[in-house]
């Protein structure tokens, strides 16, 4: 049985090093690492008769969800003007996050295994901020990849501009962990460095989306840890933020550029359009900025659809409909893409409230989890996750699509680690 254990222990270790890396790498290798996954956690569960988080309530749910998705998406195939299979299979093949969402609860069960994992994660995101930083100054990544916008980091992406989006998903879940009983100097050192270094590297990306999540993140860190495990007072850390911030900015023209640009579009069209946007539509006031146009577009499919939406990947087929063109959106002609760049938006033109409603209440009782093994351990790293998942869902800001493959793994990703048994810790 020690043998079997050991097994289990390197196996894991091995697929759990390789998400971060085929994330990188695109949307077969998440999946195809996510599929062995899977298979390996319904494997160990077999051979250990551990089916016991099957009868869990969020996993009941999760599959009636799960029901929803494929159901709503075989009415729309067959009696919608959507004909495209694409949404279809994005609802049936959703059941890979669902047991991706226990792999880390079933498979790591002792410390020396989840402490490996972190060293290599740490390894991997120290060598990316690396990069970020080196492409900031050089204008390409150590490998010669370029931005197709010069005012945003893509690193090893490509042209995918979600480094940020990366970087905010692992850098503070490598920070906090094992901070819980260890308060070395080394230690603590290491953890202020990261609190610190994250934010301030996710600006340099450019992504502006995540880098008010990112302090959001710190904030709520910085305010809820204790003072002992902080090299400095709390108020001095938020000097030193806005410090940083503010000398990158003045020594970067793209940085400047990129964070103030959607402060100068909606003062513009505050002081020039009045008349143009005279209080028909709330994000008419916004319609220097794309992502309204996506917004106004989804809210208006809902309003056709409010029961059930058009189902998943339908948006982007109907928001070409003409009765959702409005002249009083500037960039109502953009207001097309693959999704609403919002997950409430995406939910409610997709999924309708019916979708929307239970999706709500099935994270409400998912985060409830997480909550309760924080308040049972007060370890920061089930704080880190909490505040990750409930940041990723915050209203207005955009977001990518909840359902794509990078995107999903994230989420689900940080919700498995949030839900990793407390002993994981102490063993």
């Amino acid at each position: 049985m020690n043998s079997l254990m050991y097994m289990f222990s390197k196996t894991s270790i091995f697929l759990f090093t390789l998400i971060p890396i085929s994330l990188i790498l695109g949307n077969f290798a998440i999946n195809l690492n996510i599929l062995i996954i899977n298979i390996f956690t319904l494997y160990v569960c077999f051979l250990t008769k551990n089916w016991g988080w099957t009868k869990e309530k969020f996993f009941k749910l999760l599959i009636i969800f799960y029901i929803y998705l494929i159901i709503n998406s075989l009415y729309a195939y067959f009696f919608s003007a959507h004909t495209s299979s694409a949404g279809l299979i994005r609802s049936i093949t959703f059941i890979k996050f669902i047991i991706f969402a226990y792999s880390f609860k079933i498979l790591i069960s002792d410390s020396k295994t989840l402490k490996k994992i972190m060293f290599f994660w740490s390894c991997i995101i120290a060598f990316l901020i690396f990069d970020i930083f080196f492409e900031s100054i050089f204008g390409h990544n150590i490998i010669g990849y370029e931005s197709p916008d010069g005012t945003r980091i893509v690193s090893f992406f490509k042209d995918e501009a979600v480094v940020g989006a990366f970087i905010l998903c692992f850098g503070y879940i490598i920070a906090t962990y094992n901070l819980y009983k260890n308060i070395k100097f080394d230690s603590k050192l290491m953890f202020n460095f990261l609190l610190l270094l994250i934010p301030i590297t996710i600006l340099v990306t450019g992504e502006r989306s995540n880098f008010i999540k990112s302090l959001i993140i710190f904030t709520s860190i910085i305010f809820f840890i204790n003072q002992q495990k902080l090299i400095f007072k709390k108020k001095n850390f938020f000097i030193i933020i806005v410090i940083s911030f503010l000398s990158l900015m003045f020594f970067s023209p793209n940085i400047y550029k990129k964070q103030t640009e959607f402060f100068k579009r909606f003062i513009e069209i505050s002081k020039t359009d009045d008349d143009f946007v005279e209080g028909k539509n709330f994000f008419s006031r916004f319609q220097n900025i794309k992502y309204f146009a996506h917004y106004d577009v989804s809210l208006k499919i809902f309003q056709e659809y409010p029961i059930t939406g058009v189902a998943n990947k339908n948006f982007r087929y109907e928001c070409h409909n003409d009765k959702y063109f409005d002249e009083k959106i500037r960039l109502t002609n953009l207001r097309c893409n693959t999704h609403p760049h919002q997950i409430h938006f995406e939910l409610l033109s997709e999924h309708g409230i019916v979708g929307y409603i239970f999706f709500i209440y099935l994270m409400f009782v998912g985060l409830k989890n997480i909550f309760y093994n924080y308040t049972l351990t007060k370890n920061i790293l089930y704080f880190s996750t909490l505040s990750y998942l409930i940041i990723f869902l915050i209203p207005i800001l955009p977001s990518g699509s909840f359902f794509s493959t990078f995107n999903g793994t994230l989420f689900w990703l940080i919700f498995s680690l949030g839900n990793i048994k407390p002993k994981s810790f102490s063993n």
